[in-house]
Order: C-alpha cells, then sequence, then structure tokens
C-alpha cells in the first residue's frame, strides 16, 4: 500500500481530523518560513505570540501570531513614518520632564 505523504501534521497520525491536520500544516509551513521585518527588511524572529524581534536592525514589534504578513512598500514607509513621529514625540515628552526636575 501506497503511503501519503503527510507534511508536518503527520505527527498527529489519524487523530483530530482532515480537516485540522491540514490547517495546522498551512499555519506552520508559513510559520517556518523567514520572515521579513517591517522596518528594514530583515529576518525577524518571533519571541512569543504576536512579539517579534528584528535580527537586523533590533527592534521589537507587535505582529500575527504566527507570521507575519508581506505588506506593500507603501505601507512600510507609513508604518516607518509614524513610528519615527511617535519616537520624536516620546524624546520631547521626555526632555521636557527633565527640565521641570
Amino acid at each position: 500500500m501506497k503511503q501519503k505523504i503527510s507534511k508536518a501534521a503527520g505527527r498527529f497520525g489519524v487523530k483530530y481530523g482532515q480537516y485540522a491536520r491540514r490547517t495546522i500544516a498551512k499555519v506552520e509551513e508559513k510559520q517556518r518560513k523567514k520572515q521579513q521585518c517591517i522596518f528594514c527588511n530583515g529576518t525577524a524572529k518571533r519571541i512569543s505570540k504576536g512579539i517579534w524581534l528584528c535580527k537586523k536592525c533590533g527592534k521589537k514589534f507587535a505582529g500575527h501570531a504566527y507570521y507575519l504578513e508581506v505588506k506593500s512598500q507603501e505601507e512600510r514607509e507609513k508604518i516607518n513614518k509614524d513610528t519615527f513621529k511617535k519616537s520624536k514625540e516620546l524624546q520631547k515628552k521626555e526632555e521636557k520632564i527633565k527640565n521641570n526636575k
């Protein structure tokens, strides 16, 4: 008898049903690919559910739980501008607090 190739979900055997095993196999296939940082296109590593760390720029950011969505260049630029703007605002607030002391 010829055996089927069962991908990553083959470890479950016949348990849990075919649909659940296929879904898990799809998610794990996406998860195991190298994920791109949304800021610098470096390699991002998943720290925990939804928390990612870029190996290149060292930024920690939130994203999808199991894999990062590939965004268009326009969306990435908008994210970078917003992040830069927020960091500038935080720096100004910290300077005001230091000056008031």
